[in-house]
């Protein structure tokens, strides 16, 4: 090994000779974080000596560190333009930073350079990756998820006993006992899959499908379930996208169909830059209700989103969202059931530490009922808020653990609309990818 050292190795101390070496057979056994720690300290005084800078680029990269890994390996390069070996590892530094462009550009010139059957192997799988990153071939994702959970208000219920029903003259009625509010633990089961194939590298048709069940330990008839389908294109043109998208959506409530939602919503996003995005959409939705057909309406939506990434170690990301929408019942005669909508949602997130990303949103929104409720004699009025914490943690790749905490308070007027709602759980989450 010491024949390939350049003078300046091997006039060193021996104990330098030794922690060289040292971490060279790391690097051989695969413990690159070893071998990134016992060579880092070394930098300094060995940085242009090729074989040197060679197995600082290799561990670096291989342990996560991208950017000091490019550093020491640009300098192989400076040295020998030709080098395989760091030619290949800074393009794997640059797919894992995200830079997919530029690691195709590396792939694409070592597999011109007459590599051995095993690199060239490696080498196509790199390709094939980076192709489905920058959504020129087809993917397939999948996931599972399971999770526990408290829920103090599974059934969105006011906390009174009695309510007050101005056409009855203000008299005072005690509320069933369904309609009062329940708190519960619970089990909840989700997963689903979807693909996206591109017919050029403008041009993607997509789909997924998601089914979600939330199991009460106690209260069963409040226990809720869900299947949502989507499909649709996306179109992209230089820093925009345009997406247009069919979906249909099953909501159960004690294992009987509760909800059936189905429209359509149409989207366009375009990059500001390297750190900012924004986009405007519009959906459409018919919403049939199963045992309640009074409540059947056309909802439509309309709303801005704008996203914001600085820079810094922690990778933060802030978005804020506004939005307009109404819904309007379709039977004779429901007009108290036909609102406004008025909304507003900003949220953030950033890395904590290495495989902790925590999150945070809140939103708030307005529904103004455009007659007067028959029962209650006035127009309904509700004012929701609500907020959630949480935090990813990835124990390993495709997997994700997840504990969240949410809270809604909702205000109204007609105090059998009112509520509070908070809601604990921790999730595990399996991701699948083809």
């Amino acid at each position: 090994m010491f024949s390939i050292l350049s003078a300046s190795v091997l006039a060193a101390e021996p104990t330098t000779h030794s922690a060289i070496q040292h971490a060279e057979t790391l690097i051989q056994s695969g413990d690159y974080e070893a071998a990134y720690e016992t060579l880092l300290p070394l930098e300094q005084q060995f940085a242009g000596n090729l074989h040197f800078d060679d197995l600082l680029g290799k561990a670096a990269v291989e342990s996560g560190h991208y950017s000091q890994g490019m550093f020491a390996l640009e300098r192989v390069l400076a040295i020998e333009p030709n080098h395989q070996a760091a030619r290949a590892n800074i393009a794997k530094a640059h797919f894992f930073l995200g830079e997919v462009a530029s690691s195709k550009t590396e792939f694409s010139y070592l597999l011109n350079q007459n590599p051995s059957a095993a690199t060239a192997i490696a080498i196509e799988k790199y390709l094939s990756a980076i192709d489905k990153a920058m959504g020129l071939s087809a993917t397939y994702q999948g996931f599972l998820e399971t999770g526990i959970g408290w829920d103090d208000n599974v059934n969105s219920a006011t906390s009174a006993n009695t309510i007050s029903v101005p056409v009855f003259g203000g008299l005072n009625f005690a509320l069933a006992e369904d309609a009062k509010k329940k708190s519960d633990s619970f089990l909840s089961l989700s997963g689903g899959a979807g693909f996206r194939i591109p017919s050029s590298e403008r041009v993607a048709f997509f789909g997924n499908l998601q089914f979600a069940k939330r199991i009460n330990q106690t209260y069963h008839a409040f226990e809720t379930a869900a299947i949502d389908l989507n499909l649709g294109m996306q179109i992209k043109h230089d820093d925009n996208s345009v997406t247009l998208a069919l979906q249909d959506g099953h909501f159960y409530v004690d294992d009987a169909s509760f909800r059936h939602a189905y429209g359509a919503t149409a989207q366009w996003q375009h990059t500001l830059d390297a750190r900012n995005q924004a986009s405007l959409y519009g959906q459409y939705a018919k919403l049939e209700y199963e045992d309640s057909p009074i409540r059947d309406a056309d909802r439509y939506v309309l709303g801005l989103n704008y996203a914001h990434a600085f820079e810094a170690s922690t990778n933060p990301v802030v978005y804020l969202g506004a939005y307009v929408a109404q819904e309007d019942a379709v039977k004779a005669n429901t007009r108290f059931l036909d609102q406004d909508i008025y909304g507003v949602r900003a949220g953030g997130q950033l890395v904590v530490a290495p495989s902790w990303l925590a999150y945070l949103s809140a939103g708030y929104e307005s529904r103004d009922f455009k007659a007067e409720d028959l029962a209650f004699l006035r127009k309904r009025k509700d004012d929701q808020y609500d907020i959630t914490l949480g935090v990813n943690y990835v124990p390993a790749r495709y997997w994700t653990v997840k504990p969240q905490i949410s809270l809604i308070k909702n205000e109204s007027n007609i105090e059998l609309n009112a509520f509070d709602r908070a809601t604990m759980s921790i999730q595990i989450r399996r991701d699948f990818d083809w």
